[in-house]
């Protein structure tokens, strides 16, 4: 598979884009350019599966979810060690579809390490969401994969790059 990278930045505890309101889970993500990364593969969802497929745009922006709000962190002394650091993040190109949610894979040993070193266990999944599906809208056929499939096709994929 042909991947791609972009340059990210460490955030904490990042409010939603368009809240006004005080914001106070804790969570910490690597936030993207917000260059409409995630409109260019919107479109070619639309182009792929129709027009009534639209997508609601993530509403932390693009990034990538290292620790989500709904996990408690063992090790908070380190809580904010990275913030505002960038971070090269590596990513597939083929779109995948996971409980509504359209996203992109990425490969990057180094959030790993910063979930260990916070006390969490390792993540199975990091992604780059593009965007969310309404629930009334089905899920094309082409996109009924399970999360199961998605890893062992990866695995497969890191297997067969190797020397």
């Amino acid at each position: 598979m042909q991947r791609l990278s972009a340059r990210g930045r460490l955030a904490y505890n990042l409010p939603p884009l368009s809240s006004k309101k005080p914001y106070t889970k804790r969570s910490l993500v690597a936030t993207l350019p917000r260059d409409d990364l995630d409109l260019l593969y919107q479109w070619f969802i639309e182009r792929q599966c129709g027009q009534a497929l639209r997508l609601n745009r993530p509403i932390f922006g693009t990034h990538v979810t290292i620790v989500r709000h709904s996990e408690d962190v063992p090790n908070m002394a380190l809580w904010g060690k990275y913030e505002g650091m960038e971070v090269d993040i590596e990513y597939d190109v083929v779109l995948r579809n996971h409980f509504g949610f359209w996203s992109l894979p990425v490969y990057n040993d180094w959030f790993q390490e910063i979930r260990r070193e916070l006390g969490l266990p390792p993540e199975p999944d990091f992604h780059i969401t593009v965007g969310r599906q309404f629930e009334w809208q089905p899920i094309p056929a082409s996109a009924r994969r399970y999360a199961f499939e998605i890893r062992r096709e990866r695995e497969l994929r890191e297997r067969n790059m190797r020397p």
